[in-house]
């Protein structure tokens, strides 16, 4: 499934800088959890799949920044690993994130910055459950 995220954040970056759409567009278009963060790690944009992956309504998650969705990272620790994806450029891998309602789910994610002057965009996949070691 990362392959799948990869794909749709390389198809989101390509409408943007090789066609011309809108960053709103392509977010909107994208199937998967799309959330758009501006330089400072407070999101900018989101579209519904977000929404439902976050548990709360649009206007309630653009109120929110990247650590609030993280669960258990210290400020200290929040600003490290900001400034790290910021000059690595691009990140994907598994994520946990934290819902409004308390409960943390884990993700494949894709994330690249600058997609926009100053707009950094994660997609993220639906929940993915872990492995059961008896099901090997």
């Amino acid at each position: 499934m990362i392959d799948d995220v990869r794909r749709a954040l390389q198809t989101l970056i390509a409408g943007v800088q090789e066609d011309g759409r809108s960053l709103d567009e392509m977010v909107e278009a994208s199937r998967f959890a799309v959330l758009v963060t501006n330089d400072d790690g407070l999101f900018v944009m989101a579209n519904p799949a977000a929404c439902t992956l976050i548990g709360g309504s649009r206007s309630d998650v653009l109120k929110l920044s990247v650590w609030q969705i993280t669960p258990d990272v210290l400020e200290r620790e929040a600003e490290t690993l900001w400034r790290a994806f910021r000059q690595q450029s691009e990140q994907f891998g598994k994520y946990r994130v934290l819902r409004v309602d308390g409960r943390t789910v884990v993700c494949e994610y894709a994330a690249k910055t600058n997609v926009t002057n100053g707009l950094h965009v994660s997609v993220l996949s639906e929940p993915v459950e872990p492995k059961n070691p008896s099901n090997r």
